[in-house]
Protein backbone atom coordinates (compact mmCIF):
# COMPACT_ATOMS: atom_id res chain seq x y z
CA UNK A 1 0.00 0.00 0.00
CA UNK A 2 1.48 3.35 -1.07
CA UNK A 3 -0.38 5.30 1.65
CA UNK A 4 0.14 3.33 4.87
CA UNK A 5 -1.21 6.19 7.00
CA UNK A 6 -4.68 5.69 5.52
CA UNK A 7 -6.95 2.67 5.68
CA UNK A 8 -9.02 2.02 2.57
CA UNK A 9 -12.11 3.35 4.34
CA UNK A 10 -10.30 6.56 5.30
CA UNK A 11 -8.86 6.89 1.80
CA UNK A 12 -12.30 6.53 0.19
CA UNK A 13 -13.78 9.07 2.59
CA UNK A 14 -11.08 11.68 1.93
CA UNK A 15 -11.19 11.08 -1.82
CA UNK A 16 -14.99 11.45 -1.93
CA UNK A 17 -14.70 14.82 -0.19
CA UNK A 18 -12.32 16.22 -2.80
CA UNK A 19 -12.75 14.29 -6.04
CA UNK A 20 -16.21 13.66 -7.52
CA UNK A 21 -16.25 12.98 -11.27
CA UNK A 22 -19.77 11.54 -11.19
CA UNK A 23 -21.65 13.46 -8.51
CA UNK A 24 -22.16 17.19 -7.90
CA UNK A 25 -20.40 19.18 -5.23
CA UNK A 26 -22.73 20.28 -2.44
CA UNK A 27 -20.55 22.61 -0.38
CA UNK A 28 -18.75 25.87 -1.07
CA UNK A 29 -15.57 24.47 0.46
CA UNK A 30 -14.90 22.32 -2.62
CA UNK A 31 -16.48 24.59 -5.22
CA UNK A 32 -13.88 26.67 -7.04
CA UNK A 33 -13.99 29.65 -9.42
CA UNK A 34 -17.61 30.43 -8.71
CA UNK A 35 -17.39 33.51 -6.49
CA UNK A 36 -19.01 35.89 -8.98
CA UNK A 37 -21.85 33.49 -9.79
CA UNK A 38 -22.45 32.68 -6.11
CA UNK A 39 -22.73 36.38 -5.26
CA UNK A 40 -25.39 36.85 -7.92
CA UNK A 41 -27.31 33.81 -6.68
CA UNK A 42 -27.10 35.04 -3.09
CA UNK A 43 -28.50 38.43 -4.08
CA UNK A 44 -31.32 36.78 -6.01
CA UNK A 45 -32.24 34.43 -3.16
CA UNK A 46 -32.47 37.37 -0.77
CA UNK A 47 -34.99 39.08 -3.06
CA UNK A 48 -38.56 37.76 -2.60
CA UNK A 49 -40.14 36.56 -5.82
CA UNK A 50 -36.81 36.14 -7.64
CA UNK A 51 -35.80 32.85 -9.22
CA UNK A 52 -32.57 31.67 -10.88
CA UNK A 53 -31.58 29.98 -14.12
CA UNK A 54 -28.03 28.58 -14.31
CA UNK A 55 -26.92 27.71 -17.83
CA UNK A 56 -23.74 26.70 -19.63
CA UNK A 57 -22.01 23.78 -21.34
CA UNK A 58 -22.68 20.21 -20.32
CA UNK A 59 -20.16 19.22 -17.68
CA UNK A 60 -19.50 22.83 -16.67
CA UNK A 61 -20.68 22.30 -13.09
CA UNK A 62 -24.21 23.73 -13.20
CA UNK A 63 -25.62 21.14 -10.80
CA UNK A 64 -22.76 21.57 -8.34
CA UNK A 65 -23.27 25.33 -8.30
CA UNK A 66 -27.03 24.99 -7.85
CA UNK A 67 -26.80 22.39 -5.08
CA UNK A 68 -24.09 24.28 -3.21
CA UNK A 69 -26.15 27.47 -3.31
CA UNK A 70 -29.29 25.60 -2.31
CA UNK A 71 -27.65 23.93 0.68
CA UNK A 72 -26.16 27.19 1.88
CA UNK A 73 -29.39 29.18 1.71
CA UNK A 74 -31.92 26.52 2.66
CA UNK A 75 -32.98 26.60 6.33
CA UNK A 76 -31.27 24.14 8.65
CA UNK A 77 -34.49 22.14 9.04
CA UNK A 78 -34.47 19.60 6.23
CA UNK A 79 -32.79 19.70 2.84
CA UNK A 80 -33.44 21.67 -0.33
CA UNK A 81 -35.75 20.08 -2.86
CA UNK A 82 -34.05 18.51 -5.89
CA UNK A 83 -35.77 17.16 -8.97
CA UNK A 84 -34.56 16.41 -12.49
CA UNK A 85 -36.20 16.45 -15.89
CA UNK A 86 -36.07 13.44 -18.19
CA UNK A 87 -37.25 12.52 -21.65
CA UNK A 88 -40.53 11.14 -20.28
CA UNK A 89 -41.26 13.75 -17.61
CA UNK A 90 -43.76 16.57 -17.89
CA UNK A 91 -44.63 19.83 -16.18
CA UNK A 92 -47.22 18.12 -14.00
CA UNK A 93 -44.84 15.27 -13.08
CA UNK A 94 -42.18 17.73 -11.90
CA UNK A 95 -44.70 19.72 -9.84
CA UNK A 96 -46.06 16.51 -8.30
CA UNK A 97 -42.53 15.51 -7.29
CA UNK A 98 -41.85 18.94 -5.79
CA UNK A 99 -45.11 18.94 -3.82
CA UNK A 100 -44.47 15.44 -2.47
CA UNK A 101 -40.93 16.29 -1.38
CA UNK A 102 -42.19 19.41 0.37
CA UNK A 103 -44.48 17.09 2.34
CA UNK A 104 -41.48 14.81 3.07
CA UNK A 105 -42.83 11.73 1.35
CA UNK A 106 -42.75 9.85 -1.94
CA UNK A 107 -44.65 11.30 -4.88
CA UNK A 108 -46.18 7.87 -5.50
CA UNK A 109 -47.92 5.66 -2.95
CA UNK A 110 -50.19 2.73 -3.61
CA UNK A 111 -53.79 3.07 -2.52
CA UNK A 112 -56.31 0.38 -1.62
CA UNK A 113 -59.60 2.01 -2.61
CA UNK A 114 -61.82 -0.57 -0.90
CA UNK A 115 -64.06 0.68 1.89
CA UNK A 116 -62.02 0.93 5.04
CA UNK A 117 -58.90 -0.01 3.15
CA UNK A 118 -55.50 1.24 4.20
CA UNK A 119 -52.64 2.58 2.16
CA UNK A 120 -50.74 -0.45 0.95
CA UNK A 121 -49.01 -1.95 -2.07
CA UNK A 122 -51.36 -2.45 -5.01
CA UNK A 123 -50.53 -4.32 -8.17
CA UNK A 124 -52.90 -2.19 -10.23
CA UNK A 125 -50.65 0.88 -10.18
CA UNK A 126 -49.83 4.02 -8.30
CA UNK A 127 -51.75 7.20 -7.54
CA UNK A 128 -50.58 10.40 -5.93
CA UNK A 129 -51.86 10.89 -2.40
CA UNK A 130 -51.75 14.06 -0.34
CA UNK A 131 -51.73 13.31 3.35
CA UNK A 132 -52.06 15.75 6.26
CA UNK A 133 -52.51 15.30 9.99
CA UNK A 134 -56.34 15.50 9.87
CA UNK A 135 -57.24 13.09 7.09
CA UNK A 136 -56.11 11.15 4.07
CA UNK A 137 -57.45 12.34 0.74
CA UNK A 138 -56.70 11.45 -2.82
CA UNK A 139 -55.69 14.10 -5.34
CA UNK A 140 -54.75 13.24 -8.89
CA UNK A 141 -52.47 15.94 -10.29
CA UNK A 142 -51.86 14.28 -13.64
CA UNK A 143 -52.27 16.83 -16.43
CA UNK A 144 -52.72 19.67 -13.92
CA UNK A 145 -53.11 23.19 -15.21
CA UNK A 146 -51.14 26.22 -14.09
CA UNK A 147 -53.50 27.15 -11.24
CA UNK A 148 -53.50 23.61 -9.85
CA UNK A 149 -49.70 23.50 -9.98
CA UNK A 150 -49.36 26.83 -8.19
CA UNK A 151 -51.88 25.78 -5.55
CA UNK A 152 -50.14 22.42 -5.00
CA UNK A 153 -46.79 24.07 -4.24
CA UNK A 154 -48.32 26.92 -2.22
CA UNK A 155 -50.39 24.60 -0.04
CA UNK A 156 -47.47 22.21 0.55
CA UNK A 157 -45.30 25.10 1.71
CA UNK A 158 -48.01 26.54 3.95
CA UNK A 159 -48.31 23.19 5.72
CA UNK A 160 -44.71 23.64 6.90
CA UNK A 161 -44.44 27.36 7.75
CA UNK A 162 -41.40 26.96 10.00
CA UNK A 163 -39.18 25.98 7.06
CA UNK A 164 -38.97 29.27 5.19
CA UNK A 165 -37.95 30.10 2.52
CA UNK A 166 -37.76 26.93 0.44
CA UNK A 167 -35.13 26.36 -2.25
CA UNK A 168 -36.01 24.03 -5.12
CA UNK A 169 -33.50 22.87 -7.75
CA UNK A 170 -34.94 21.78 -11.12
CA UNK A 171 -32.07 20.12 -12.98
CA UNK A 172 -31.53 19.06 -16.62
CA UNK A 173 -34.25 21.44 -17.75
CA UNK A 174 -33.32 20.93 -21.41
CA UNK A 175 -34.44 17.27 -21.10
CA UNK A 176 -38.06 18.26 -20.57
CA UNK A 177 -39.34 17.06 -23.96
CA UNK A 178 -42.24 19.44 -24.48
CA UNK A 179 -41.45 23.07 -25.25
CA UNK A 180 -44.95 23.92 -24.05
CA UNK A 181 -44.16 22.30 -20.68
CA UNK A 182 -40.96 24.34 -20.40
CA UNK A 183 -42.90 27.50 -21.07
CA UNK A 184 -45.47 26.60 -18.41
CA UNK A 185 -42.68 27.10 -15.88
CA UNK A 186 -42.44 30.74 -16.95
CA UNK A 187 -46.08 31.13 -15.95
CA UNK A 188 -45.47 29.18 -12.75
CA UNK A 189 -42.64 31.41 -11.52
CA UNK A 190 -44.78 34.48 -12.22
CA UNK A 191 -47.69 33.02 -10.27
CA UNK A 192 -45.50 31.98 -7.34
CA UNK A 193 -43.92 35.42 -7.22
CA UNK A 194 -47.17 37.36 -7.60
CA UNK A 195 -48.84 35.30 -4.86
CA UNK A 196 -45.95 35.84 -2.48
CA UNK A 197 -45.10 32.16 -2.11
CA UNK A 198 -41.84 31.93 -0.17
CA UNK A 199 -40.00 29.67 -2.56
CA UNK A 200 -37.01 30.09 -4.87
CA UNK A 201 -36.67 27.91 -7.97
CA UNK A 202 -33.16 27.26 -9.30
CA UNK A 203 -33.25 25.90 -12.86
CA UNK A 204 -30.22 24.27 -14.50
CA UNK A 205 -30.05 23.81 -18.24
CA UNK A 206 -28.47 24.79 -21.52
CA UNK A 207 -29.03 28.16 -23.15
CA UNK A 208 -31.67 26.92 -25.59
CA UNK A 209 -33.89 25.72 -22.76
CA UNK A 210 -33.58 29.15 -21.14
CA UNK A 211 -34.83 30.71 -24.39
CA UNK A 212 -37.81 28.37 -24.33
CA UNK A 213 -38.57 29.35 -20.74
CA UNK A 214 -38.32 33.07 -21.43
CA UNK A 215 -40.53 32.82 -24.51
CA UNK A 216 -43.24 31.36 -22.30
CA UNK A 217 -44.10 34.74 -20.80
CA UNK A 218 -43.23 38.23 -21.93
CA UNK A 219 -42.22 39.40 -18.46
CA UNK A 220 -40.32 36.25 -17.44
CA UNK A 221 -37.03 38.19 -17.44
CA UNK A 222 -38.33 40.25 -14.54
CA UNK A 223 -38.53 37.22 -12.28
CA UNK A 224 -35.29 35.47 -13.27
CA UNK A 225 -31.64 35.97 -12.43
CA UNK A 226 -29.74 34.49 -15.38
CA UNK A 227 -26.39 33.01 -14.33
CA UNK A 228 -24.16 31.84 -17.17
CA UNK A 229 -21.13 29.65 -16.51
CA UNK A 230 -18.12 30.71 -18.61
CA UNK A 231 -16.24 28.67 -21.21
CA UNK A 232 -13.92 27.19 -20.16
CA UNK A 233 -15.75 26.66 -16.87
CA UNK A 234 -12.63 26.70 -14.64
CA UNK A 235 -9.55 28.91 -14.69
CA UNK A 236 -6.16 27.30 -14.21
CA UNK A 237 -6.14 28.28 -10.55
CA UNK A 238 -9.49 26.54 -10.07
CA UNK A 239 -8.25 23.37 -11.80
CA UNK A 240 -5.10 23.31 -9.67
CA UNK A 241 -7.08 23.97 -6.49
CA UNK A 242 -8.99 20.69 -7.01
CA UNK A 243 -5.80 18.65 -7.45
CA UNK A 244 -3.80 20.46 -4.77
CA UNK A 245 -6.61 20.12 -2.21
CA UNK A 246 -6.88 16.37 -2.78
CA UNK A 247 -3.10 15.89 -2.69
CA UNK A 248 -2.81 17.77 0.58
CA UNK A 249 -5.64 15.81 2.18
CA UNK A 250 -4.06 12.50 1.09
CA UNK A 251 -0.52 13.45 2.07
CA UNK A 252 0.79 13.35 -1.51
CA UNK A 253 2.71 15.71 -3.76
CA UNK A 254 2.50 15.89 -7.55
CA UNK A 255 5.28 16.91 -9.92
CA UNK A 256 4.81 20.28 -11.61
CA UNK A 257 4.54 18.89 -15.13
CA UNK A 258 1.75 16.41 -14.31
CA UNK A 259 -0.09 19.12 -12.39
CA UNK A 260 0.10 21.37 -15.43
CA UNK A 261 -0.97 18.60 -17.80
CA UNK A 262 -4.09 17.77 -15.78
CA UNK A 263 -5.11 21.42 -15.98
CA UNK A 264 -4.45 21.53 -19.73
CA UNK A 265 -5.95 18.23 -20.82
CA UNK A 266 -9.16 18.88 -18.83
CA UNK A 267 -9.93 21.88 -21.04
CA UNK A 268 -11.30 23.59 -17.93
CA UNK A 269 -14.12 21.09 -17.33
CA UNK A 270 -14.24 20.04 -13.67
CA UNK A 271 -15.45 16.56 -14.67
CA UNK A 272 -12.14 15.76 -16.40
CA UNK A 273 -10.03 17.22 -13.57
CA UNK A 274 -11.92 15.04 -11.07
CA UNK A 275 -11.83 11.97 -13.34
CA UNK A 276 -8.08 12.03 -14.01
CA UNK A 277 -7.46 12.89 -10.36
CA UNK A 278 -9.56 9.96 -9.18
CA UNK A 279 -7.61 7.50 -11.35
CA UNK A 280 -4.32 9.02 -10.27
CA UNK A 281 -5.03 8.79 -6.54
CA UNK A 282 -6.44 5.27 -6.68
CA UNK A 283 -3.33 4.12 -8.54
CA UNK A 284 -1.18 5.68 -5.82
CA UNK A 285 -3.19 3.97 -3.09
CA UNK A 286 -2.91 0.57 -4.77
CA UNK A 287 0.78 0.88 -5.55
CA UNK A 288 2.83 -1.91 -3.93
CA UNK A 289 5.51 0.58 -2.85
CA UNK A 290 5.19 3.49 -0.48
CA UNK A 291 5.32 6.79 -2.34
CA UNK A 292 4.80 10.44 -1.59
CA UNK A 293 5.16 12.00 -5.04
CA UNK A 294 3.02 11.31 -8.10
CA UNK A 295 5.20 10.99 -11.20
CA UNK A 296 4.67 11.68 -14.94
CA UNK A 297 4.34 7.92 -15.47
CA UNK A 298 1.56 7.85 -12.86
CA UNK A 299 -0.13 10.68 -14.72
CA UNK A 300 0.00 8.90 -18.07
CA UNK A 301 -1.43 5.72 -16.53
CA UNK A 302 -4.26 7.81 -15.05
CA UNK A 303 -5.04 9.35 -18.46
CA UNK A 304 -5.31 5.91 -20.05
CA UNK A 305 -7.58 4.70 -17.25
CA UNK A 306 -9.71 7.84 -17.44
CA UNK A 307 -10.44 7.21 -21.12
CA UNK A 308 -12.22 3.99 -20.22
CA UNK A 309 -14.44 5.77 -17.70
CA UNK A 310 -15.58 8.66 -19.88
CA UNK A 311 -19.30 8.44 -20.65
CA UNK A 312 -20.09 6.27 -23.64
CA UNK A 313 -21.87 9.11 -25.44
CA UNK A 314 -18.60 11.00 -25.84
CA UNK A 315 -16.66 7.90 -26.87
CA UNK A 316 -19.31 7.06 -29.45
CA UNK A 317 -19.23 10.59 -30.83
CA UNK A 318 -15.46 10.42 -31.25
CA UNK A 319 -15.59 6.96 -32.84
CA UNK A 320 -18.27 8.02 -35.31
CA UNK A 321 -16.24 11.08 -36.30
CA UNK A 322 -13.04 9.15 -36.93
CA UNK A 323 -14.24 5.70 -38.05
CA UNK A 324 -13.93 6.41 -41.79
CA UNK A 325 -10.19 7.01 -41.57
CA UNK A 326 -8.99 7.22 -38.00
CA UNK A 327 -5.39 7.88 -38.94
CA UNK A 328 -6.26 11.18 -40.60
CA UNK A 329 -9.49 12.31 -38.96
CA UNK A 330 -8.38 11.94 -35.35
CA UNK A 331 -5.30 14.09 -35.96
CA UNK A 332 -7.49 16.79 -37.48
CA UNK A 333 -9.70 16.65 -34.37
CA UNK A 334 -6.67 16.84 -32.10
CA UNK A 335 -5.57 19.97 -33.92
CA UNK A 336 -8.95 21.66 -33.50
CA UNK A 337 -8.82 20.90 -29.74
CA UNK A 338 -5.25 22.16 -29.40
CA UNK A 339 -5.85 25.81 -28.52
CA UNK A 340 -7.66 27.55 -25.68
CA UNK A 341 -9.76 29.52 -28.18
CA UNK A 342 -13.09 27.76 -28.73
CA UNK A 343 -13.41 28.96 -32.34
CA UNK A 344 -10.44 29.22 -34.69
CA UNK A 345 -9.68 29.99 -38.29
CA UNK A 346 -8.98 26.96 -40.51
CA UNK A 347 -5.64 28.28 -41.67
CA UNK A 348 -4.46 28.93 -38.13
CA UNK A 349 -5.51 25.46 -37.03
CA UNK A 350 -3.51 23.99 -39.89
CA UNK A 351 -0.39 26.12 -39.46
CA UNK A 352 -0.24 26.41 -35.67
CA UNK A 353 -1.56 23.02 -34.58
CA UNK A 354 -1.93 20.41 -37.31
CA UNK A 355 1.62 20.63 -38.68
CA UNK A 356 3.01 20.37 -35.15
CA UNK A 357 0.79 17.39 -34.33
CA UNK A 358 1.96 15.55 -37.45
CA UNK A 359 5.52 16.47 -36.57
CA UNK A 360 5.07 14.97 -33.10
CA UNK A 361 3.91 11.64 -34.47
CA UNK A 362 6.47 11.68 -37.30
CA UNK A 363 3.98 11.35 -40.13
CA UNK A 364 3.66 13.47 -43.28
CA UNK A 365 0.80 15.99 -43.05
CA UNK A 366 -2.13 16.34 -45.40
CA UNK A 367 -2.11 19.24 -47.80
CA UNK A 368 -4.15 22.23 -46.68
CA UNK A 369 -6.87 21.42 -49.23
CA UNK A 370 -7.16 17.84 -47.94
CA UNK A 371 -7.15 19.14 -44.39
CA UNK A 372 -10.00 21.50 -45.31
CA UNK A 373 -11.89 18.59 -46.78
CA UNK A 374 -11.58 16.61 -43.53
CA UNK A 375 -12.88 19.57 -41.56
CA UNK A 376 -15.91 19.82 -43.85
CA UNK A 377 -16.62 16.12 -43.49
CA UNK A 378 -16.45 16.36 -39.69
CA UNK A 379 -19.31 18.86 -39.86
CA UNK A 380 -21.52 16.34 -41.67
CA UNK A 381 -24.02 13.90 -40.16
CA UNK A 382 -21.96 10.96 -41.46
CA UNK A 383 -19.29 11.95 -38.95
CA UNK A 384 -21.72 12.86 -36.20
CA UNK A 385 -21.51 16.62 -36.86
CA UNK A 386 -18.81 16.78 -34.21
CA UNK A 387 -17.63 20.13 -35.61
CA UNK A 388 -19.66 23.20 -36.53
CA UNK A 389 -19.13 26.50 -38.27
CA UNK A 390 -21.01 29.76 -37.77
CA UNK A 391 -18.96 31.72 -40.30
CA UNK A 392 -16.94 30.77 -43.30
CA UNK A 393 -13.45 29.53 -42.55
CA UNK A 394 -13.98 29.23 -38.78
CA UNK A 395 -14.46 25.98 -36.84
CA UNK A 396 -15.57 24.98 -33.35
CA UNK A 397 -16.74 21.82 -31.59
CA UNK A 398 -20.51 21.39 -31.63
CA UNK A 399 -20.32 20.46 -27.93
CA UNK A 400 -17.44 21.86 -25.92
CA UNK A 401 -17.40 18.95 -23.45
CA UNK A 402 -16.05 16.64 -26.15
CA UNK A 403 -12.97 18.84 -26.56
CA UNK A 404 -11.71 17.49 -23.26
CA UNK A 405 -12.25 13.91 -24.39
CA UNK A 406 -10.38 14.61 -27.64
CA UNK A 407 -7.50 16.00 -25.57
CA UNK A 408 -7.48 12.90 -23.39
CA UNK A 409 -7.26 10.67 -26.47
CA UNK A 410 -4.40 12.70 -27.92
CA UNK A 411 -2.58 12.67 -24.59
CA UNK A 412 -2.92 8.89 -24.32
CA UNK A 413 -1.31 8.62 -27.76
CA UNK A 414 1.64 10.75 -26.70
CA UNK A 415 0.52 13.96 -28.43
CA UNK A 416 0.72 16.95 -26.16
CA UNK A 417 -1.86 19.65 -26.87
CA UNK A 418 -2.55 23.10 -25.44
CA UNK A 419 1.08 24.14 -25.55
CA UNK A 420 0.08 27.80 -25.76
CA UNK A 421 -0.38 27.64 -21.98
CA UNK A 422 3.16 26.44 -21.27
CA UNK A 423 4.98 28.89 -18.96
CA UNK A 424 8.23 29.30 -20.87
CA UNK A 425 10.18 26.37 -22.35
CA UNK A 426 8.25 23.12 -22.48
CA UNK A 427 8.89 21.06 -19.32
CA UNK A 428 10.63 17.72 -19.55
CA UNK A 429 7.92 15.16 -20.06
CA UNK A 430 7.11 11.47 -20.22
CA UNK A 431 4.32 10.76 -22.71
CA UNK A 432 2.63 7.58 -23.80
CA UNK A 433 4.51 7.72 -27.08
CA UNK A 434 7.88 8.24 -25.47
CA UNK A 435 7.37 5.57 -22.84
CA UNK A 436 5.79 2.87 -24.99
CA UNK A 437 7.20 3.40 -28.47
CA UNK A 438 10.54 4.99 -27.69
CA UNK A 439 9.97 8.16 -29.71
CA UNK A 440 12.96 10.44 -29.61
CA UNK A 441 11.84 13.88 -28.31
CA UNK A 442 14.67 15.46 -30.30
CA UNK A 443 13.33 14.06 -33.58
CA UNK A 444 13.25 16.67 -36.36
CA UNK A 445 10.83 16.44 -39.26
CA UNK A 446 12.72 17.00 -42.54
CA UNK A 447 10.27 19.69 -43.63
CA UNK A 448 8.57 21.08 -40.54
CA UNK A 449 11.35 20.87 -37.97
CA UNK A 450 11.20 19.90 -34.31
CA UNK A 451 8.09 19.94 -32.12
CA UNK A 452 7.57 23.24 -30.41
Amino acid sequence: MALPHLSQLDFERVLAEHVRPSSPIESFEHLFDRGKQLNRIEEALSSPGRHIFIYGDRGAGKTSLAKSAAYKHHPSQGEPIYTACGQKTSFSAIVRDIASQLDHRSAYVSVDRSIGGSVKAAASGFALERINSQKESQRDLNGMDLNAATAAIKEAIERHPTVDPKVIVIDEFENLPSVDDRRLFAELIKQLSDRGVRVALIFCGIGKSLEDLLEGHGSAHRYLEEVQLPSPPLTYSGRWAIIDGACQALGLTINADSRLRIAQVSDGFPHYVHLVGQKLFWAAFRSPTVTQELTPDDYMDAVREALGSVESRLRSSYDLATKKDQDSYQEVLWSVADHFELERNNRRIYNESYLRVMNDIRRPPLSFDDFQSRLSNLKSARHGSILSSNRRGWIHFTENLIRGYVRLVAESKGVRLALEHEPGPEPKKVTAAASSRGIDPTFQHPTYGRPR
